[in-house]
């Protein structure tokens, strides 16, 4: 048999552990191999010979944060249509090279809702095979919507079949899409609600699926054991898909009382996406999107955070997804966590969770990424700075000090540290 690879132990740091407990200063991080072993006092940890040892003091050390919506294919593009008029293989390109900018800016996991082809998939293989390096990836394939719905973006002479919309009608055709999509290997269906500012047809205070086409598509995922994830910015698209028993609600927009006791009747957990809010009302004019988005968003801009203050106040689960990378640019994704501090009375802490825990509730994964406890992955960031002193200090890529995915460091911009491995 061969020998057991050694430990790694980071010393020293101020630990914030993602499930919201207060930080343990001058505290030790274990992991070996693949797992974390211990988090907590130094007094507590077991530190044999041949271990390494770093010296994190005066760093922060959280678990690798978790992006609970992106799309990987995003570039800053104006529009959906913009999106499908790149070539398929343009696309693949700008997703493998985001997938980089995600990892290091300390985003261990995400979830791709919604893709071109099968994009997701294939980013998530191949960066599980070590072909290219990214997070770890819940991948989606096209978002399954309706004629005149979210994602469709074309005239009615145009077919598109290799959109970020797959356009279908009715429940049979969801449950086809559905097992199609499985077949392909996804393991999150992404369905529409509602229309959305960026939508040429609808618009965000629309239901553009019914409770039958959604009813479908959730029993049809369920039969195959994958989540459901959502797009709902109408009132009765988020009740639709909280009916249906949907795992997340994307953007949340418009949530009455009736949506919030459906929330609190589920496990549905709420990913609000201030990026796509707030990136519109600061930089729609400056990147030149079209009016249409502007002008629904200064709408929705007190209703988005009136639904917001409701969850939260309600006990929702809330998870931080950025959907970044069509005004602000990519690897700002930690913005989400910001502007729920900003916007919508979080605590840095809570946004943390936000980010980690509660996104990998969010993503069914909370026992395997989300937190620094043992038995789980050692997805670790640290962190040169005080998050919960200052949580814009996340957009600072030069503080992105180390960052471990399973246990391997795989990015950061380096600590001025000494590695001592006892002997």
């Amino acid at each position: 048999m061969g020998q057991a690879s050694a430990a790694t132990h980071l010393i020293g740091g101020s630990l914030i552990d993602g499930l919201g407990n207060d930080p343990v200063n001058n505290a030790v991080i274990s992991f070996e191999g693949d797992r974390i072993t211990y988090a907590g006092p130094q007094a507590g940890a077991r530190i044999s010979r041949g271990d390494q040892k770093v010296d994190v003091a005066g760093h922060a050390v959280l678990p690798g944060l978790i992006d609970a919506h992106v799309h990987h294919i995003y570039a800053r593009y104006r529009n959906l249509s913009e999106i499908d008029r790149v070539p398929l293989e343009g696309s693949v390109v700008k997703a493998v090279a985001n997938a980089l900018i995600w990892l290091r800016a300390g985003f261990t996991t995400v979830r791709d809702v919604g893709t071109r082809g099968n994009i997701g998939v294939a980013i998530r293989d191949a960066i599980e095979a070590g072909v290219v390096l990214g997070p770890r990836v819940v991948a989606s394939g096209q978002i399954i919507c309706s004629t005149a719905g979210l994602a469709d973006s074309d005239p009615a002479w145009i077919a598109n079949t290799g959109g970020l919309g797959l356009i279908v009608d009715g429940p049979e055709e969801i449950r086809r899409a559905v097992r199609a999509q499985v077949k392909q290997g996804v393991d999150n269906i992404k369905i529409e609600g509602s229309g959305a500012e960026a939508s040429f047809f609808a618009f965000t205070w629309m239901a553009t699926m019914s409770s039958e086409e959604m009813a479908a598509a959730v029993d049809e995922a369920r039969r195959y054991g994958k989540t459901v994830a959502c797009h709902a910015q109408s009132y009765e698209g988020a009740k639709n898909a909280l009916r249906a028993g949907v795992d997340t609600i994307e953007h949340g927009t418009r949530l009455d009382e009736e949506s919030i006791e459906l929330f609190r009747k589920s496990h549905t957990v709420l990913v609000p996406t201030l990026v796509t809010l707030y990136s519109v009302l600061e930089l729609a004019e400056k990147v030149g999107a079209p009016a249409k988005q502007l002008a629904e968003m200064k709408v929705n801009e007190p209703l988005w955070l009136e639904s917001l203050r409701m969850a939260k106040e309600a006990g929702v689960t809330i998870a931080a997804g950025s959907d970044i990378g069509n005004r602000y640019v990519q690897g700002d994704n930690a913005k989400e966590m910001i502007l729920l501090v900003d916007h919508a009375g979080f605590t840095p802490m809570e946004a943390i969770v936000a980010g980690t825990t509660n996104a990998a509730t969010a993503l069914r994964r909370s026992d395997r990424v989300g937190s620094l406890r043992p038995g789980l992955l050692a997805d670790v960031l640290v962190f040169g700075g005080d998050p919960l002193a200052d949580i814009h200090q996340l957009l600072d890529m030069e503080r992105i000090r180390l960052v471990f995915k399973s246990g391997k460091e795989v990015a950061g911009a380096g600590l001025d540290h000494t590695v001592e491995v006892l002997n």
